[in-house]
């Protein structure tokens, strides 16, 4: 079973010796793992392990960052989401262009549920969007025919609320604000962080690597001469963060950060 760092009275209390264990199987694909009454990371297998961040805002309103793979774990999650915690209203934000920040768009847009995201995300959507369809086609294994399947037809939807990538955006949704933040290019040129200041929760998608990770993973849309001076940013701007979420991985504390920039120093 999955660990997670351990939260006490709404914010989080640990060392890197405390840890708790709450995991919440929704397929053999899809899990929720709690952390605190307001924050879950949701990870799915399909067929790489992928983090997603789903956080109580108040008793009527979640927000979801980045999203399963798919529509179908989408679609999964959402109905869990309403029957578990049954909110009035549920927004997303996207991190990047990639199909582990949104490959769920579809039906999150279907559902009537507003996406915010960066206009460079966009751009790079319509640009990029089907050589990277191809790229996951190509690193399936023959045995995973039933996955290819899915990519194979799987429609990369925009974020349908649109902000300037340089400007950033600060929501403020129910009780929590989120500051979505672009410290500039890293593994992709949109990759942006989420950070929940009331509760110390960095988001940091695909720009931080878990400390399992021994090198920088899949490069072809970073810049690796920017990545370490953008990285350096988030840590000066959110020293207060006590739980950083990578996209792949275990999530843990600020060391994360720094493993980060000695991977890209050992580049």
């Amino acid at each position: 079973m999955k660990t997670a760092l351990f939260f006490c009275v709404g914010f989080m209390v640990f060392t890197n010796m405390i840890f708790a264990q709450f995991e919440i199987k929704l397929s053999e694909e899809l899990f929720i793992t709690k952390l605190s009454d307001k924050i879950y990371v949701v990870t799915h297998h399909f067929p790489w392990e992928s983090n997603s961040l789903l956080v109580k805002a108040s008793d009527k309103e979640i927000v979801l960052i980045d999203t399963p793979y798919d529509t179908t774990a989408t679609a999964l999650l959402i109905d869990w989401v309403y029957k578990n915690l049954n909110p009035q209203k549920i927004t997303a934000i996207n991190t990047g262009f990639h199909v582990d920040n949104l490959g769920g768009n579809q039906y999150l847009l279907e559902k009537g549920i507003d996406i915010y995201g960066a206009d460079k995300t966009c751009v790079l959507i319509e640009e990029r969007g089907e050589k990277t369809q191809q790229q996951l086609i190509s690193w399936l294994k023959p045995e995973q025919e039933r996955i290819k399947k899915v990519y194979e037809t799987m429609v990369f939807a925009k974020p349908n609320k649109i902000f300037k990538i340089e400007d950033g955006i600060n929501l403020k949704i129910g009780n929590l604000s989120f500051d979505v933040f672009f410290p500039g290019e890293t593994h992709s040129p949109d990759n942006l962080v989420v950070y929940i200041k009331e509760c110390n929760v960095l988001f940091a998608g695909c720009m931080v690597k878990a400390l399992s990770y021994q090198n920088l993973g899949f490069r072809e849309d970073a810049n690796v001469k920017e990545w370490p001076i953008s990285v350096k940013e988030i840590q000066d701007k959110y020293k207060n963060a006590q739980i950083v979420i990578p996209h792949h991985g275990l999530w843990g504390d600020l060391i994360l950060v720094k493993h980060t920039l000695d991977l890209i120093m050992e580049y």
